[in-house]
């Protein structure tokens, strides 16, 4: 943290943005009378070797006018603390500055700096256990109100708007420095590789960080994974979904015949469809009870003996009677890419309560799936006490898991491209998604669809995030352990889901 007396000049130093440097930068334009807080010993002689000013004045400092401060300034103290030790009339005239970053990246920096793997987290993992980290910046310097700051630096455009301060030589002294550097593996962490393998994690940077994001426009990031298994050249003969419903699958239909000049079903509903082309309750109960017993075997042959490429279907029941285990085992194999589709857990979940999707079992037993099926990966005893919201929100963990489970025993296998609906839903995540594809040409986005007629109480949603915050909820892991103890959805258990 720095006064600059000169410069008129007040730094909020936030963490993980190259603050240090800065603050090294900014100490060379400094007097006697400003104020610099101590930084680390090593970034001490560093400062020390290039003759800039130490470490002074930071507590109980006295000021120009002689007055004197009863309180001892400090690294990474925020704005409030500050404003309260700092005289009326230099707060409201000097310049106050920071250093902003896009959440999505800082926290990768958070976790490496922390120690990565040292930690015995995964980066998912650490995202949802420390999200208190997503705040810190700004808590120390706020987005606007009486503590908030004259100029927000951004971190990816650090020479334009250091420039744009006026004050010769500070980028090229700023830029000269490395302080804390080479903390984060030069390979697997960029945002790409860490958010496509915790996908999980964006939504909780996402709602944690709302307010910078909304200011400073931080894309989101896009978790359409690279396609796993075999390289399809061009456009896959075959596509389908791995997905749990309600999380766009009628718009993804048209998305994709729209692009791919293909034919793409949502969901094939004749009276004649069911049990041919469209699963029926035996279907599903059959597998989540039996695995892949002869009733569920006939109706993937007869439902894939009747396919003609090109073609596509999203329908979200396929996936949860045994489609990925029949596709592996077929000669569509190598010519089919599976789009493992999310969405928002939390809304996902409210859009099953409003529209009473867990209050009727032959829902369940036709769309979704039920908690007292003997193959389940998640165990649905936790969930129980909170009737249907606890109901949604297992379903909700079950398919993730599920997805999470595919993903990993079928890695090599089988096409792969794993994307979410708020993505997809972009011009941008669309193209990547097609692109993913096998899709070269021009993108169009159809209109939103399918929608629920009545919007949701914003405090219903507040309290099913309230409670998906609460689980230990780690889809990956479970799947790996799920896995690691020989069970497999094919095949149902000698016990229940432990």
């Amino acid at each position: 943290m720095i006064v600059c007396h000169p410069l008129k000049f007040i730094f909020l130093k936030t963490k993980k943005v190259g603050g240090t440097s800065f603050e090294i930068a900014l100490s060379s334009f400094c007097d006697s009378q400003s104020i610099i807080t101590p930084i680390t010993q090593a970034d001490e002689q560093s400062r020390q070797e290039l003759g800039y000013c130490d470490p002074r004045n930071f507590d109980h400092p006295k000021w120009p006018d002689g007055s004197k401060s009863n309180g001892t300034f400090f690294n990474h103290m925020t704005a409030r603390q500050a404003k309260a030790l700092i005289p009326a009339d230099i707060w409201d005239t000097y310049t106050k500055i920071t250093i902003v970053r896009d959440p999505y990246d800082a926290m990768i920096s958070r976790y490496f700096w922390e120690g990565g793997a040292k930690t015995g987290l995964d980066f998912g993992t650490f995202v949802s256990a420390y999200r208190c980290f997503l705040t810190e910046n700004n808590e120390i310097a706020p987005l606007g109100g009486p503590a908030g700051m004259d100029h927000y630096l951004r971190y990816d455009h650090l020479q334009e708007d250091i420039d744009a301060l006026g004050i010769d030589d500070l980028w090229q002294r700023f830029s000269a420095l490395s302080a804390k550097s080479n903390l984060r593996p030069s390979q697997g962490s960029s945002v790409q590789d860490l958010y496509g393998q915790h996908p999980m994690a964006i939504d909780v940077v996402a709602r944690e960080c709302e307010p910078e994001i909304t200011r400073f426009n931080y894309a989101r990031p896009i978790s359409i994974a690279a396609s796993r298994g075999p390289t399809l050249v061009g456009q896959p003969d075959f596509i389908f979904t791995i997905s749990a419903g309600r999380t766009g699958t009628y718009w993804l239909s048209k998305l994709l015949a729209q692009n791919l000049d293909r034919t793409a079903l949502h969901e094939p509903l004749s009276i004649d469809d069911f049990g041919t082309q469209m699963p029926a309750i035996r279907t599903l109960r059959g597998f989540n009870d039996h695995g892949m017993d002869r009733v569920v075997r006939d109706f993937w042959d007869r439902k894939f003996d009747s396919l003609k490429a090109p073609y596509a279907e999203t329908n979200h029941t396929l996936a949860k009677c045994g489609l990925v285990e029949a596709l592996a085992n077929s000669d569509l194999a190598n010519r089919t890419t599976l789009i493992v589709l999310r969405r928002d857990l939390a809304k996902q979940c409210v859009s099953y309560i409003m529209r009473n999707d867990f209050t009727n079992i032959t829902l369940d037993w036709q769309w979704y799936l039920n908690p007292k099926y003997r193959n389940l990966i998640v165990n649905p005893v936790a969930f129980q006490n909170l009737g249907q919201i606890g109901t949604a929100l297992w379903y909700c963990c079950e398919m993730e898991t599920r997805q999470a489970y595919y993903l990993q025993k079928y890695a090599g296998q089988l096409s792969f491209v794993e994307a979410r609906l708020e993505q997809i839903a972009t011009p941008e995540g669309a193209a990547t998604l097609l692109q993913a594809l096998g899709h070269t040409g021009p993108v169009t986005l159809p209109p939103r669809s399918n929608a629920n007629t009545a919007a949701a109480p914003p405090e219903l949603l507040t309290e099913v995030r309230r409670l998906l915050d609460q689980l230990p909820f780690d889809p990956h892991k479970i799947a790996a352990k799920y896995l690691a103890a020989g069970r497999d959805l094919a095949r149902p258990p000698m016990t229940r889901a432990a």
